[in-house]
């Protein structure tokens, strides 16, 4: 740990915003901790950046790297929608601005962030639970608990980088409204290489009695299918997967060994409601990605828009800093 247990910047959360941030502060010469509570990630469902990602990705350097990256990213070459329709409609993503997506593995690109964050001067702590914090005389006190036992840690500066869940927020007194209710269920399986690599990978998605779902083959030939429902009760039973598998059974348009590994992968019920904090920023912290707000998984626009506001998040807490004197030594950035 720093001198004394105290940084510029402590950030809550290892994930895609949290490890942005740290990274871009880290590069503007301040001292930043990322605590995570997590020690071993779990697999996540494969997400999709499509061309609005392509500025963000762009502005962070890792544009580059996701298009030469196989076990990162695969390119996602087009939509198959069908709403009302037998037979899906196929929009090539050619069409848009910018011409490309992709499918990410989102551990492996969490892992990524992590590492760059590192190379920046930044600490990261894992295994650590934010039991409470408190702010005196210009810095904050947080206290975590860990395997090692108890620990304070300070800083001027707190960053809730936690997701949805926004814990630091909401005990600073942020209220989060949700737009919806949305749950999603996840399954996750390594496809069949032969009938998987077939054709190019194409993102479809179909009306559902019940909601929505998706179906996309990413790095690895790692299949993730999701079925989005606004009913909680549904989604939260033990007929998930018998909800799921009923949605992927009235469709003709993903194969056969797609529904099969539904059949035999995990359901992951997860909260996926669009919603947002009423207050995101205070005296001395700032929430970003979707601890400060998540939004309809429809849009695809989650990851870009938590990559985005990590970079704002970080220029903004960079200019309190070249305008700030730290309690403990002559300037923050100094």
């Amino acid at each position: 740990m720093a001198a004394a247990g105290v940084w510029d910047v402590l950030i809550i959360g290892a994930g895609p915003a949290g490890a942005v941030a740290a990274a871009n502060l880290a590069e503007r010469c301040l001292r930043v901790a990322i605590l995570e509570k997590d020690l071993r990630p779990e697999a996540k469902p494969g997400e999709v950046l499509t061309p609005n990602a392509i500025p963000i990705l762009s502005h962070l350097g890792l544009l580059e790297l996701i298009e030469a990256n196989g076990n990162l990213a695969c390119p996602l070459t087009c939509i198959d929608r069908a709403w009302s329709t037998a037979w899906p409609n196929r929009e090539h993503f050619l069409s848009h601005a910018g011409g490309r997506a992709w499918v990410i593995d989102r551990v492996a690109l969490e892992r990524l962030l992590v590492s760059r964050a590192v190379l920046a001067g930044a600490d990261v702590f894992l295994g650590q639970h934010v039991r409470g914090l408190i702010r005196r005389y210009g810095y904050w006190s947080v206290q975590t608990r860990s395997s090692d036992g108890p620990a304070t840690l300070r800083a001027a500066f707190v960053v809730d980088a936690s997701g949805r869940a926004a814990p630091v927020a909401r005990r600073l007194g942020a209220k989060r409204e949700n737009l919806f209710r949305v749950l999603a269920l996840h399954v996750q399986s390594a496809a069949p290489d032969t009938e998987s690599q077939s054709e190019p990978a194409s993102l479809t998605i179909e009306a559902a009695a019940v909601g929505w779902w998706y179906a996309v083959c990413g790095p690895r030939q790692t299949l993730t299918c999701a079925l989005f429902t606004y009913d909680p009760v549904l989604a939260r039973s033990n007929a998930a997967r018998s909800t799921l598998l009923a949605a992927l059974d009235d469709t003709t348009t993903l194969p056969r060994w797609a529904r099969e590994l539904v059949r035999s992968g995990r359901v992951r019920s997860v909260d996926a409601s669009p919603s947002m904090l009423r207050q995101p920023v205070g005296e001395g912290w700032l929430a970003i990605g979707d601890a400060a707000a998540s939004f309809d998984p429809i849009a695809s626009q989650g990851l870009a828009n938590a990559l985005a506001s990590a970079a704002g998040g970080a220029e903004a807490i960079g200019g309190i800093s070249r305008a700030s004197v730290s309690p403990w030594r002559p300037s923050l950035h100094g």
